[in-house]
């Protein structure tokens, strides 16, 4: 195994070369915990370069080893497909259709002739390993629902998430296999001053028990059946959900919140009202 995939390894907390359907679960569950799904990289590299583009992988490992950081699909679940083929395993990275065709990725994984859904990438609890000849698949975190099935139109699968405030978001990934370079120019896209994720601040972290997500200035913690809602009103009320909760001490939020700023040209913290 080469130098850059031991350390994404050490990274992760993996100890030895991870293999079968063990392995994989191993793999899914601590890319998780370790890796956030976040946009504060992007926001980032944009302000440093003043441009965007494609991460590199030893870019992607330094964000996790000295600032806490992760990414989004675009790095997570390319990156994740590379470590589980040096590995050995056979893994597709896939394109997923979302408001515009193959805007996200995620994987599949074959073992043993059964193949598997794997997304790293959506800011959700997918610590499992999720099992194509066994659709549909459900899952529930908080009070979010998650349910993975067929899509008879392109012949691949759906994933769609139901929140006590949306119905049904998610996106439909199919076939063909695509290479990384293919996603270059949705990436550039994703840099665009209209993207999502260049007007917002959003982190997701995924623990065994309850994950967690970071939407501007309210943190949701989903945990058996049942969602809270915390509305943080100050940089330090931020700042110490980002570095506690989160747990990511070394996270450069308050930069991230700055570049937010200079971008949309709106200040990101203002009094806001707690609901009754």
């Amino acid at each position: 195994m080469t130098d850059p995939f031991r350390r994404y390894l050490g990274l992760l907390g993996i100890a030895g070369r991870p293999s079968g359907l063990d392995g994989l679960r191993t793999l899914v569950r601590r890319h998780l915990s370790a890796v956030p799904f976040e946009n504060i990289s992007k926001l980032l590299l944009f302000d440093r370069e003043r441009a965007g583009r494609v991460t590199t992988l030893p870019e992607f490992l330094d964000g996790i080893e000295y600032s806490d950081l992760g990414g989004t699909c675009y790095t997570n679940n390319p990156f994740l497909t590379e470590l589980l083929r040096e590995l050995g395993y056979a893994a597709d990275l896939l394109g997923a259709d979302m408001s515009k065709p193959n805007v996200h990725t995620c994987l599949r994984v074959r073992i043993d002739n059964v193949a598997y859904h794997v997304d790293v990438g959506f800011g959700a609890p997918f610590r499992e390993p999720m099992r194509l000849d066994q659709l549909p698949v459900q899952l529930h975190e908080g009070a979010n629902r998650y349910v993975l099935d067929r899509d008879p139109a392109t012949h691949g699968c759906r994933m769609r998430m139901f929140t006590e405030a949306e119905s049904g978001v998610g996106y439909v990934v199919h076939d063909p296999p695509r290479p990384r370079e293919f996603f270059d120019r949705v990436v550039l896209d994703s840099y665009s001053q209209s993207s999502t994720f260049m007007n917002c601040l959003r982190i997701s972290r995924v623990f065994d028990e309850y994950s967690l997500d970071l939407i501007d200035r309210k943190l949701y913690r989903h945990e058996a059946g049942k969602t809270t809602v915390t509305h943080l009103e100050s940089m330090e009320e931020l700042k110490r959900a980002v570095q506690d909760r989160l747990g990511m001490p070394r996270c450069p939020v308050e930069r991230a919140i700055a570049i937010l700023e200079r971008l949309t040209g709106e200040p990101f913290l203002t009094p806001t009202e707690r609901p009754p």
